[in-house]
């Protein structure tokens, strides 16, 4: 089964795989955003009402409307200025949300590994007693 994915400008997103790549390098943006952009360039050039946003990246939950905002606001920082100078999306007052870009649908039947940020990460995991020596508890 192939998967597609969405282009646009320097960016491709994969919303099976949950990333956001932009020149082969990850984008960090969290499963709303990422949720919200995928609704966004599903349908581009089209007003999606708040409610539409609310409802792709919040199924079936109350939360308030500034929630859509924040994200809105964290995926226009992360994609930075669209080709034109202006935005990827676009504000209509009282409706709603406008994806501005051109997306081109990218098909690929399999994935290479994503290569790692720039910067070093470290992973946390939890202490265990593997001996059982009780001067050993933390």
């Amino acid at each position: 089964m192939q998967r597609c994915r969405i282009a646009f400008g320097p960016f491709v997103l994969d919303p099976d795989m949950g990333t956001l790549l932009k020149d082969q390098i990850p984008i960090t943006v969290g499963h709303r955003g990422l949720t919200l952009l995928a609704a966004l360039t599903a349908r581009p050039g089209e007003i999606l009402t708040k409610a539409e946003l609310m409802d792709a990246a919040w199924p079936g939950t109350a939360v308030e409307e500034g929630n859509l905002t924040v994200q809105i606001a964290t995926l226009r920082k992360a994609l930075g200025p669209a080709d034109n100078g202006g935005e990827w999306i676009a504000t209509v007052p009282r409706l709603g949300y406008r994806f501005t870009g051109t997306v081109e649908p990218v098909a690929s039947a399999s994935y290479g590994a994503i290569p790692p940020p720039g910067k070093p990460s470290i992973a946390v995991l939890p202490f265990v007693n593997s001996g059982g020596d009780p001067d050993q508890q933390y």
